[in-house]
């Protein structure tokens, strides 16, 4: 079981890592939509460390790990939890790889919440995977959409 606990350890690594890269990003967008997706994102990015700590606390306590302690010392670091790659492509400033960054993070945390809900045999357990996969796959779609919207001239996008 101790390959689960770290699973959801890291998973909880990656929402924290994902809001400090999303509250970044919002600070370089130039445009409102992507301001407002990065923003959105910081949001459901702390969502979900926070139940991803109230749904799986109790597993990861039998199993000697305190989930908020975790927590409280991952958002302790938080400027210190980007890697190089991320500090970089902040560093750059450019929307395009930034935006293309968080697709590939998005799919990635989808695949890792996929993976956790095989490795468990309790319903709940396995449900709260799917769903927080479910989200992280609309995450996906939202900046995917975002990317789309960056590739089309202002003049031809529809009003909001």
């Amino acid at each position: 079981m101790e390959d689960v606990v770290d699973l959801i350890k890291h998973a909880i690594e990656n929402e924290v890592r994902a809001k400090a890269f999303y509250a970044s990003a919002s600070e370089l967008a130039t445009e409102g939509e992507s301001q407002m997706v990065f923003l959105e994102l910081v949001d459901m990015e702390k969502g979900h460390a926070q139940l991803l700590v109230d749904r799986f606390g109790g597993f990861l306590g039998e199993h000697g790990v305190d989930a908020a302690a975790h927590l409280a010392e991952l958002e302790a670091r938080v400027e210190r939890s980007l890697e190089a790659e991320e500090v970089a492509l902040l560093e750059d400033a450019e929307m395009g790889p930034v935006v293309e960054f968080a697709i590939r993070m998005e799919e990635s945390a989808r695949d890792n919440y996929l993976t956790l809900a095989k490795r468990f045999s309790d319903a709940d357990l396995i449900d709260i995977s799917r769903d927080l996969a479910a989200e992280e796959q609309n995450h996906f779609d939202m900046l995917s959409r975002l990317r789309s919207s960056m590739d089309t001239p202002s003049e031809e996008r529809p009003g909001l």
